[in-house]
């Protein structure tokens, strides 16, 4: 019988803390033709603070991989372990609860809701965590993407650029100590994005959150701690970043 060589979970012999852990992690939907494997036995380790690059082509999982982390999508099989809770043991409303506390997400496509001003979409996510400053802290986190002129701006009066600013200051205002986030600079012309991109990087820095990032761009992978590369559903090799 052949042997599976499963790739090294960390470059180096040094192991920092643990903040992510998955475990034969495999998630099937079910379809018209038959059950459909998309995650096929993740196994991978990510250390606080890091930043991982998740790249691959179309269909690797990589998207459905950061909604397991996210806690958004229920694995089939396997264990998922964030910031210290095993998602297999936690109920819809925990989950919820746990994502607002510890987990900040940027989408593609913003997610802002059009009939707020960008200080209410950052700040209405604080109110709902119980935050007495909630307002406070969304204009403090606007201002630090370079948005203090838009706070009073709905989502339809601002460029794409400035939506995805408004959608970082949302994800990281709470503090997270995990920052996920899925092509966030695909809807974006290449100076925005790139401005984009040096954002996320300096508040990763400045919050020391860990830092996912789903990206077809080598380039930008290749400015994290790892490179972690997804082919059909399994983790097909790690490979050491420009911060490694």
């Amino acid at each position: 019988m052949q042997n599976t060589v499963r790739p090294a979970l960390y470059l180096g012999q040094n192991l920092p803390e643990t903040i992510i852990e998955l475990d034969s992690v495999k998630l099937s939907l079910p379809s018209a033709a038959g059950p459909v494997n998309i995650l096929k036995g993740i196994d991978l380790k990510i250390a606080k603070g890091e930043t991982a690059g998740l790249v691959g082509p179309s269909g690797s999982g990589k998207s459905t991989l950061l909604m397991v982390l996210a806690g958004l999508e229920r694995p089939s099989s396997g264990r998922v372990t964030c910031a210290g809770a095993e998602f297999t043991r936690l109920g819809e409303d925990e989950l919820a609860r746990f994502r607002r506390d510890h987990i900040g997400i940027v989408f593609q496509s913003f997610h802002l809701i059009p009939t707020m001003t960008a200080l209410e979409n950052v700040a209405i996510p604080l109110e709902f965590a119980g935050r007495a400053d909630a307002f406070d802290r969304a204009e403090e986190e606007l201002k630090l993407v370079g948005l203090g002129h838009r706070l009073t701006h709905y989502p339809g009066q601002l460029s794409g650029g400035e939506q995805q600013r408004v959608a970082l200051a949302r994800a990281v205002a709470g503090d997270p100590d995990i920052l996920l986030a899925d092509e966030p600079t695909g809807n974006l012309d290449q100076s925005t994005g790139h401005e984009i991109i040096e954002l996320m990087f300096d508040l990763h820095a400045r919050k020391n959150a860990t830092l996912v990032l789903i990206t077809h761009d080598e380039a930008l992978a290749a400015r994290c701690h790892r490179i972690v590369r997804l082919r059909d559903g399994l983790v097909e090799k790690i490979e050491a970043g420009a911060l490694a």
